[in-house]
């Protein structure tokens, strides 16, 4: 997909990763770029800053009605949306003895999300034979998060979603991309850890990415329709060797989870 000239809307826009995305989809020369959030304030500053062909929408992507009316004030000022970013998403730890709750929450939030997002825009796009739609997951949608079950049951159920799409209406120019970043320099990342020490020492001993970098890293996977798109070395491999060899892929979480070494 041609990012130049086209209609984006970006949920979890007020910060973040959807924030760089909403800024770097301006600065590629799109037409028009939609920033929401439940963050009403915080849409309102980032659209701001964009400029003239920004507009701030606050919206709850766990309230599919809201993901509608999203969708419709974007084509009231802009018109067809070409590009809908499922950027908005919260992390659930605990293991399977996780209140029902905390799935549930898990499940709305980090997965249907995307549901509601194609069922608001996909209509309009397969008329119109284009469209893209970018779904922000995290690595552990092909992978696993350690200490997050219902985080990590969810991302998973939302690559399966966008590997579905992508297959069922890719002949008919439907576009669908997984942004899968590992740690980013985000208040998300900054709200699971205990203490600023915890985040300072992650940073030293991880790749933690700018949320430019995984910005500028969605534009590219997006204009190459790329399925999958990882942001962090390693990860692609981790991947690959759990396709190839699943008991070994185990056996190497299982050393990394222990504090060890693959």
């Amino acid at each position: 997909m041609r990012i130049e000239g086209s209609v984006a809307v970006v949920t979890g826009a007020a910060s973040g990763i959807g924030k760089a995305i909403a800024e770097q989809l301006s600065l590629a020369g799109a037409r028009g770029v939609v920033v929401s959030d439940i963050d009403a304030e915080g849409a309102e500053k980032v659209a701001a800053g964009i400029g003239e062909n920004a507009l701030a929408v606050r919206a709850d992507v766990a309230d599919e009605a809201s993901i509608q009316a999203l969708v419709e004030r974007a084509r009231e000022r802009f018109g067809d949306v070409d590009l809908f970013v499922s950027n908005a998403g919260l992390t659930v730890t605990g293991s399977f003895d996780a209140p029902d709750e905390d799935w549930k929450r898990a499940m709305i939030v980090n997965m249907m999300s995307h549901v509601y997002a194609a069922r608001a825009v996909l209509p309009a796009m397969l008329e119109k034979g284009r469209g893209h739609l970018l779904q922000t997951i995290a690595a552990c949608g092909v992978l696993t998060a350690f200490g997050a079950a219902p985080y990590s049951v969810a991302k998973q159920g939302a690559v399966a979603f966008a590997e579905y799409l992508a297959v069922e209406y890719g002949d008919r120019g439907i576009g669908v991309s997984c942004l899968l970043p590992q740690a980013v320099n985000t208040p998300m990342l900054a709200a699971s850890v205990s203490s600023n020490e915890q985040l300072a020492l992650l940073k030293e001993n991880s790749e933690v990415l700018e949320p430019e970098e995984v910005a500028k890293a969605a534009l590219a996977g997006i204009e190459e329709n790329r399925m999958h798109i990882f942001t962090h070395r390693g990860s692609a491999d981790s991947f690959r060797l759990r396709a190839d060899d699943a008991d070994k892929w185990v056996a190497q979480m299982r050393a990394i989870r222990s504090g060890g070494r693959p």
